[in-house]
Formats: C-alpha cells, sequence, structure tokens
C-alpha cells in the first residue's frame, strides 16, 4: 500500500506502507489516502504487468518447487502476523482470495489480546494484504494474526509478547513502523525471540532512505539490530512465463545507517558498504513498488485491490522463512530464529564473494532509494531478494542458520 500519513510521535506506530515524512511536536496525522493502482475487481484477480497475481511471484522468486512437499511448503510451521485494529472479515476475505487463486484452504487464527480493537481502513487492508501473502508463500503453515487493540507501542509490543509467551509461531511479520530509534522495549523482545529460534521481521518503510544524512533518524522496528528488515524493489518478469526478469531498487525502500549505535560484527568482518560504522539496514528485500503491485482482496474496503509498499515484502519474506524452518523440521532442526549473522558470514562472504550469495540471493545492483543500489549489499535492498528454493535449501540443510 502507498498511504500518506505524517505520525504523531514515537508513541505511536503505523502500517509500513505509510510514508512516514517527519515526527515531533504539533505534527499532524492526515487520513490515508490510499493510491492504489486498481480498485474493485468485477471478476476477481488477474495477472498483469503491473497487478501481479501469486502464480507470478511463486514463478518468479523460485517458489513453486518448495510448494508440492510437506516438509518445504510450511507445514507444522506457524507465521505470526502482527497488526494493529485488524480486518473484521479477515477469515472470509482469505477464504475469497484462496479460491480465487486455487490455494488450499488456511488454517487461520485470529487473537485479540486486549479485547475489542479499533477499526481502521488503512490497517484493515494492510492486515489482509500480510496475511493473505503469508499464506501465498506458504500454504501449509498456520496462519496466527494477533491483532492489538490500538497502533501503539504498548499495544504492539504487548502482541508480540502474547505471541512469545503462547508459542504462537516461529516467525513474525510486522508490517508497521514507528518513527525514531529502536526503543529499549522492543530491543529486549526481540532479543528474547532470538534466544527462542523466532524470527521477527519488520518493513523497512515506504518513504525512502532513513538514518545518517537524512532527518529521520529511523523507522522501528526495521532499525533494531536484531531485526531482519526487508526493503523493496521493482520486479520485473517475463511477460508471458513469469520469470525473473531483473529487480532494480524502489525509490521508496526504506533503508540507511542508524546514528548512534554500533555495526554488528557480521556486517564489519564481510566489509559491507558502511563507513559509518552504524547499524545498516535493511538486510534482505522483495517486490515492493507500487507500479507492479500485488492483488490483495478486502471485501471491508470494497474487494480487490493491487497494492504496492514494503509492506508485501515483509510477508513474503515471513512466508517464506516457515518453508524454510519446515525444510529445517525435516532435517531434525529447530527453527533457524535470527539469521543475520547466517545470511552475511555463511551465505554473503567477505564483498558478497561466497558462491552461495549468487546462488540463494537476487543482488540488486540498480536504482535508488536516495542510497544507490549497487553490487552487494546496499542500503537500498540490503543482500537483494531471494532465489526462495536454493536459499531454503541452504537454511534447511545448515545445522547452524
Amino acid at each position: 500500500m502507498v498511504i500518506g500519513l505524517l505520525l504523531p510521535g514515537p508513541l505511536v506506530a503505523g502500517p509500513a506502507s505509510f510514508l512516514v515524512v517527519g515526527a515531533g511536536p504539533a505534527v499532524s496525522t492526515v487520513l490515508p489516502a490510499i493510491s492504489l493502482q486498481a480498485v474493485v475487481h468485477p471478476l476477481g484477480e488477474s495477472c498483469s504487468a503491473t497487478a501481479l497475481c501469486p502464480s507470478t511471484i511463486r514463478t518468479a522468486y523460485n517458489v513453486t518447487p518448495l510448494l508440492s512437499n510437506a516438509s518445504s511448503n510450511g507445514t507444522g510451521q506457524a507465521v505470526v502476523v502482527v497488526d494493529a485494529c485488524g480486518d473484521p472479515r479477515m477469515a472470509s476475505d482469505l477464504a475469497t482470495f484462496d479460491r480465487t487463486n486455487s490455494l488450499p484452504k488456511a488454517n487461520l487464527t485470529i487473537y485479540y489480546p486486549q479485547g475489542t480493537p479499533c477499526r481502521d481502513s488503512g490497517w484493515s487492508l494492510e492486515t489482509a494484504l500480510d496475511v493473505e501473502w503469508a499464506h501465498v508463500m506458504a500454504p501449509g503453515a498456520a496462519l496466527r494474526l494477533v491483532v492489538s487493540a490500538r497502533p501503539s507501542n504498548a499495544d504492539l509490543f504487548a502482541a508480540w509478547n502474547y505471541s512469545l509467551s503462547h508459542h504462537l509461531g516461529s516467525v513474525f511479520s510486522d508490517s508497521w513502523a514507528g518513527n525514531g530509534a529502536c526503543p529499549g522495549v522492543a530491543l529486549k523482545i526481540i532479543q528474547a525471540a532470538a534466544s527462542q529460534h523466532v524470527t521477527i521481521l519488520a518493513s523497512s518503510g515506504d518513504g525512502g532512505d532513513w538514518g545518517v544524512t537524512t532527518g529521520l533518524v529511523g523507522l522501528y522496528p526495521a532499525d533494531c539490530a536484531p531485526t531482519l528488515a526487508v526493503g523493496g524493489t521493482t520486479l520485473t518478469v517475463n511477460s508471458t512465463t513469469g520469470v525473473y526478469v531483473s529487480e532494480s531498487a524502489w525509490s521508496g525502500s526504506g533503508g540507511g545507517y542508524v546514528p548512534k549505535t554500533t555495526e554488528k560484527s557480521y556486517q564489519t568482518k564481510v566489509k559491507i558498504l558502511d563507513s559509518y560504522g552504524y547499524v545498516a539496514k535493511p538486510d534482505v528485500a522483495a517486490i515492493a513498488d507500487p507500479a507492479s503491485a500485488v492483488w490483495v482482496f478486502d471485501q471491508k474496503e470494497g474487494g480487490w485491490f493491487t497494492v504496492g509498499g514494503t509492506s508485501v515484502a515483509c510477508p513474503i519474506w515471513a512466508g517464506f522463512l516457515a518453508d524454510a524452518n519446515a525444510w529445517r523440521a525435516s532435517n531434525g532442526f529447530g527453527s533457524a530464529g535470527a539469521l543475520q549473522k547466517f545470511f552475511y558470514d555463511t551465505v554473503y562472504g567477505v564483498n558478497g564473494t561466497r558462491a552461495s550469495y549468487a546462488h540463494d540471493f537476487h543482488d540488486v545492483t540498480s536504482g535508488s532509494n536516495g542510497w544507490a543500489a549497487g553490487a552487494g549489499w546496499d542500503a537500498a535492498t540490503g543482500l537483494g531478494s531471494f532465489d526462495a528454493y536454493n536459499l531454503a535449501r541452504t537454511i534447511g540443510t545448515s545445522p547452524g542458520a
């Protein structure tokens, strides 16, 4: 989604599809101005260059070979989607989305740990996007939607704690962002998640570069070092076959260098493009450009929409990691948990020279979010997007991942 919203300070969070323009006292909130590439589609979902359907994304990212086998399609795993306010028709929306796209019936459970939530149209569409596209990527995985009552730090982080204490799943998808540096409470929860072998993913936002050289310190939880931060790309596919052609950095992809932090050793060791010595984000990326958006069904808002933003990239990566964790389980390994050290040290290597990097990732070398994309890691797209089958096999067969 490409929605405009001014966040009114560090205590409020919004969907990462909300464009964070600034923060501080006396900042007003603008009602979401949804700028979608399509509105209600009378015949349901269909594929085109600007309206990509599940089969196209699966083909482009080489997901399809994972899905015919229970040991690699997410079976036995659960993706936890944390959103505020929720989608009041989520179960029926997901059923419609699945029927239209010939997807198996989903195992969806919805939790309201703080009672009756707010009702907000932007969050409704965000929730539908997150749940539906996690299911696209991991059709065998259970879906656990945890809805916070309000879009506030207190409620969203409490939803994390609820999910961890109830052991709801090993992958958390968070397509929301707050304006500012990583709060201490968030960092503690993410570290606790890592100790339980839970991966917390977060969208890097849709406002372009943040951190050093900008007036925006960062967007949490994406700027928290232990978070697997997901940036955005412009994806080009073969118009006939859906096969991957290329990717470039999407101009709205959030990312940069987080001031007053210390770069993690796994980034220092591989000599990423960082002369600042600060934590560098995002870590990875996937499709986000609204010019090549994906289909989402939300009856509350009117039916079928095409949606862009890093809110797309995050659940795509979360679903993929459920597939990889299923592969790990088939080999008797536990869930991967925090993957950054493995990605940088083992897959990427110094300046991206390991053979596994070229095999498992699409290195995005063109485009800009304010920081230019280039060979290897960059502050627009991180390490790049995945070749799903190859990277899942690497994660699934590596005990130390």
